[in-house]
């Protein structure tokens, strides 16, 4: 029988017309309600109304998204949307009288060559735009997030405890930074305590506040501070300081000097500048390397400390004309205006400083700078210049003369500096600094009588540098420091190393060189006599080798000598996961046929970070720990962090939900309890990405945007949420009042009549988003409808993809 045939009999035209192409008889053989056909009369289509899908523009993914469609199912470009995508939003709206947040715009109308690609059975639209219609980014556009309060509290706490024949020996550090963020201003204050043996001393480093000056474009910092004139040594000031806002727009840490060594040991690095402490940490014995170190400025030398759990300490100075060229000063002007502040043992009164410069750029890759420094007694001026040559040879000058009218002495100070590649692969460094007998700084001027101290001063410095990459030979490194003094003495440091990974090891030979400087040790063992001995030489080389076992899991062993000591061990290292590393390892001095051992444990448990160690050897058992953190209180509550929180940070919300893990510029984070976590540091006036790592999540929970692009502006506190959306998905076994299955295809209806799904074998029905208790309605085959009541349980168990519960439908 044809279709026309069909078309002729009573009845069929009408349900044809409404299947619009449907076979009704094939929907009824295989159980399906042909009403269904109604819905889906002209395409699949999502339902009218607001739904969560997934969002693409121009093949990017960006996450999940409230869309709004409207009856036909067609697209509503919302504000909420336009954001989302990144859209420009046109000022002509469709159908007048909706709320701002629900209108829609005609964005069709605007860029009619935009393509919009439904897919309702992916739960996804897809858009295909014109460049034209996309936003500015907001760096371009210079919006950047601003404002914010917050309170936060820093904490590195450090300790030793170790007991031997001579009895107990202790140790304790704790640096800590308090502070506020209000309004783009920042607040600080940094202080430390130091127990050693009972004898304890604390000291305030600096406090000030400090604010971004959009329409100077400078930095104002007042209080104690650090001063950061690229022509000048670092003074440490009680007073004001104006700057180029350029280099606040630098990261922290945005430079290249580089602290390298050897630790015999378990050590404590300690690196001062201007007589501040601006890093202190623990290394594990072996090979360390310190880089993004935060500066105070780029004119002063870094003097570093190498301390081992028994009180050996070793001591070398990096010259700041070795990473002068790589810290450049920002085009603009400085000014500084303050009292010197004393140290704890100077005496007597300290003079008020003024300082000025500025720095102006000469053409696409050169710059120059001129300065002034003045108190009552003692003036300085200097003049900076640095280029790049043949688009890849950096040179970087600086002279400096001075005048102590107190002394009636004069001299002068100059540096140079030059990098360069000179191969595809090798990279070359060199650097030099001298000064005449007169040259005094501030700190200096009128000290004629402490005739020791100045000549302990160095004359020259030196350095060269030069680091080589071959594929088949592995990396070499190689750095020399010499620095020689008005009184005849000198100091020579060497630092070198070889790289080479192979299939199944990775091997490492250091070599770290030390002439002349000093040591001490305070152990109060068998090596007393030795304190504040000078080095001839100290010559430690390190040949180690590594072996993987597996992804997270290695086993290092190594063989060393020191003078006439030699060592060699084995370690097993592994990281469990994000919140346990550990190592444990043995030692066996070769010289004195002693052996040693020792174990380490870091731990993160989300908030916090802590080390716990313990060694043993001859002289005895030795205990360490280590605390590191932050704190953070804000509008939302007090929020802790496993790590230090900078100038410019962030709290993160992601619903209710604890334990979600969120991946920030500063490494993993987890929300509390209370679902929020802290960011503990956003680069100023850069883009930061913030991502949920979504199998952190409960199965029942999704989000609509796992991740957020952020643009900070310096000093402001972000509030970033990531909006929760909590499905609740339950398998319905229905019965009706005989207890029979519903038949399998009947269509199940909302109380406003709109389709959501159908009966599938054994009466049961998938219901993807229950919030609240349902009124369903049940189309059966025999034309009548039935009444389900699905309520679900009080209490939802995150953890079950689905839940499940039975129901009875009552014939209405």
């Amino acid at each position: 029988m044809g279709m026309a045939t069909l078309w002729g009999l009573p009845g069929f035209a009408p349900a044809l017309e409404l299947g619009e192409g449907f076979d009704l008889a094939a929907l009824t053989t295989h159980g399906i309600d042909p009403k269904v056909s109604d819905y889906f009369r002209s395409a699949a289509r999502f339902r009218e109304g607001v739904q969560v899908v997934g969002l693409q523009v121009n093949g990017n993914p960006l996450g999940l998204v409230d869309a709004r469609f409207d009856a036909q199912g067609q697209l509503c470009f919302t504000k909420g949307l336009l954001e989302k995508a990144g859209l420009i939003e046109p000022g002509r709206v469709l159908h007048k009288g909706a709320t701002a947040d629900q209108a829609c715009h005609d964005f069709l109308g605007a860029f009619p060559t935009t393509m919009v690609r439904l897919r309702p059975g992916n739960e996804e639209i897809a858009l295909v735009v014109p460049t034209g219609s996309l936003r500015e980014p907001q760096w371009e556009a210079g919006q950047f997030a601003r404002g914010g309060a917050a309170a936060l509290f820093n904490y590195d706490v450090q300790g030793f405890n170790s007991y031997s024949d001579s009895g107990p020996n202790r140790f304790v550090s704790a640096y800590t930074e308090a502070g506020f963020n209000l309004g783009d201003w920042i607040v600080r204050s940094r202080q430390f305590y130091v127990s050693d043996n009972g004898v304890a001393r604390n000291e305030h480093l600096y406090a000030y506040a400090q604010r971004d000056l959009s329409a100077l474009q400078s930095t104002f910092q007042v209080g104690q501070l650090s001063s950061n004139n690229p022509l000048f040594g670092g003074l440490q000031l009680s007073g004001v300081q104006f700057s180029p806002d350029g280099q606040s727009r630098a990261p922290a840490g945005s430079n290249n000097a580089v602290v390298e060594g050897l630790a015999q040991s378990q050590s404590r690095i300690e690196v001062r500048q201007s007589g501040v402490l601006i890093h202190s940490t623990l290394v594990p014995e072996g090979p360390f390397r310190l880089t993004g170190l935060p500066l105070l400025n780029s004119t002063s030398d870094l003097e570093v400390s190498v301390i081992d759990v028994r009180g050996a300490k070793r001591s070398f100075v990096v010259p700041a004309a070795s990473f002068a060229g790589s810290t450049p000063a920002a085009p603009g002007y400085y000014f500084s205006l303050g009292k010197v502040r004393k140290n704890a043992h100077e005496q007597g009164p300290t003079p008020v400083v003024a300082m000025g410069s500025g720095t102006w750029g000469l053409g696409r890759d050169s710059s120059a700078g001129l300065g002034l420094l003045s108190t009552d007694e003692y003036w300085s001026a200097g003049g900076t210049l640095g280029s790049v040559l043949f688009q890849r040879v950096s040179v970087g000058a600086r002279h400096n003369v001075s005048r102590d009218s107190r002394d009636a002495v004069s001299g002068a100070r100059s540096s140079v500096s030059v990098s360069s590649p000179v191969h595809a692969n090798v990279d070359v460094n060199l650097s030099a600094t001298t000064q005449t007998r007169g040259y005094r700084e501030v700190h200096e001027a009128g000290r004629s009588a402490r005739v020791d101290d100045l000549d302990a001063r160095f004359k020259n410095q030196y350095t060269a540098g030069v680091s080589w990459v071959d594929t088949t030979l592995g990396a070499f490194s190689l750095g020399y420091t010499r620095s020689a003094q008005f009184d005849g003495q000198s100091a020579d440091h060497v630092f070198a190393s070889w790289n080479k990974s192979f299939r199944h090891a990775d091997v490492a030979l250091v070599a770290d060189s030390q002439v002349g400087g000093r040591q001490s040790r305070r152990d109060g063992t068998r090596d007393d006599n030795r304190r504040d001995a000078a080095l001839d030489n100290d010559l430690s080389v390190r040949l180690q080798v590594s072996v993987p076992l597996g992804s997270d899991r290695r086993v290092n062993s190594y063989i060393s000598r020191r003078g006439d000591q030699s060592r060699a061990g084995t370690a097993l290292s592994e990281r469990v996961n994000d919140y346990v590393n550990y190592e444990v390892g043995v030692e066996r001095d070769l010289s004195a046929r002693e052996q040693s051992m020792r174990g380490q444990v870091e731990l993160m448990p989300r908030y916090t970070r802590v080390g716990l160690g313990v060694s043993q050897d001859p002289l005895g058992t030795l205990y360490n720990g280590q605390l590191q953190g932050g704190v953070v209180a804000h509008a939302g509550g007090v929020t802790f962090s496993p790590y230090a929180v900078q100038d410019t940070f962030g709290i993160a919300s992601v619903g209710n939900i604890g334990a979600a893990k969120l991946d920030t510029p500063y490494g993993p984070v987890w929300t509390d309890f209370s679902g929020q976590a802290v960011i503990p540091g956003l680069p100023a006036y850069t883009d930061s990405r913030i991502e949920v790592q979504t199998q952190s999540l409960p199965k029942r929970v999704d989000l609509k945007n796992g991740t957020q692009v952020l643009a900070a502006g310096r000093g402001s506190v972000n509030t970033v949420a990531f909006d929760v959306v909590s499905v609740r998905r339950v398998l319905l076994t229905a019965t009706d009042e005989q207890g029979q299955a519903l038949p399998q295809g009947a269509a199940v209806f909302d109380k406003n009549k709109r389709f959501l799904t159908s009966v599938v074998g054994d009466g049961m029905i998938f219901l993807n988003d229950v919030n609240d208790s349902l009124d369903l309605r049940v189309a059966l085959p025999d034309s009548s409808s039935c009444r389900l009541n699905v309520v679900p349980e009080a209490e939802a168990d995150n953890d079950k993809f689905y839940e499940t519960t039975s129901a009875v439908c009552h014939v209405l």
